[in-house]
C-alpha cells in the first residue's frame, strides 16, 4: 500500500488528529494489523475507532475516499459484513464509502462516509449508524426501530419516513451537521448536540 496509510499512522502517533498521541492500546492494535487490509478495516469499524477514523479522514489526516475505494474495495459497500469485531457474539459491522446507490441496513453497526444514498432500516432492526465526511443520506424506518445515529462534520441526515412505533436518537458532533425531518416522520426523534472527544 502507498504512503497514505503510513502518513495516517504517523499523524495518529504524533497527535495531529486528536491533539494527543495515539494511546498504547491502539498503537499495539494498529501494529498487530501490519498491512493486513481486513484487520485494518476491522480496527477502523470498532465503535471507539469509528469517530477517530472518520474525523481523521475529514481533516485530510487519515485516508482519502479514492485511496479507500482503490485499496479496500473488497471490504466496503455491502461486499463484506464483519462479525464479532468487539467480542460481542453475532454483532455485525459494515463500511460504506463513496456509495451513491440506495441500500438496506444489514448490520448492527454501519459506518457511512462520503455517501449520497437513500437508506432503509428494515422492521425491528435497531442499528448504530456513523455518518461522516460530507455524507447526505435519506433514511426510511419500516417500524419498531430504535436506531442511534452519530452525525459528524457537515454531513446531513434526512429522516423521510419514520413509523410511529420507532424511536430515533441522533447525536450531532458538529454544529454544521444537519438533521431534517420529513413530513412522514411520525416517530419520536430526539437530537442531542455533543462535543467530539477523541
Amino acid at each position: 500500500m502507498k504512503d497514505e496509510l503510513f502518513e495516517f499512522q504517523k499523524n495518529a502517533l504524533l497527535g495531529n488528529i486528536s491533539g494527543e498521541p495515539l494511546c498504547e492500546h491502539y498503537k499495539q492494535a494498529w501494529r498487530l494489523c501490519g498491512n493486513d487490509k481486513e484487520m485494518l478495516v476491522k480496527l477502523a469499524l470498532k465503535q471507539q475507532s469509528s469517530p477517530y477514523f472518520s474525523h481523521a479522514c475529514y481533516r485530510k489526516l487519515g485516508l482519502s475516499k479514492d485511496y479507500i475505494l482503490e485499496n479496500f474495495a473488497e471490504f466496503i459497500n455491502g461486499r463484506r459484513t464483519f462479525e464479532d469485531i468487539e467480542g460481542v457474539s453475532g454483532y455485525t459491522y459494515q463500511l460504506y464509502v463513496g456509495y451513491e446507490d440506495d441500500f438496506d441496513i444489514a448490520a448492527d453497526v454501519t459506518s457511512i462516509m462520503w455517501c449520497n444514498s437513500s437508506i432503509v432500516i428494515p422492521k425491528t432492526k435497531c442499528p448504530t449508524l456513523y455518518v461522516s465526511n460530507y455524507s447526505d443520506v435519506h433514511i426510511v424506518l419500516d417500524g419498531y426501530n430504535s436506531p442511534r445515529i452519530y452525525l459528524f462534520d457537515e454531513s446531513k441526515v434526512t429522516i423521510d419516513d419514520c413509523d410511529k412505533t420507532s424511536d430515533v436518537l441522533v447525536y450531532k458532533y458538529d454544529s454544521r451537521a444537519d438533521v431534517t425531518l420529513g413530513k412522514f416522520c411520525f416517530g419520536s426523534v430526539q437530537i442531542f448536540n455533543k462535543t467530539l472527544r477523541l
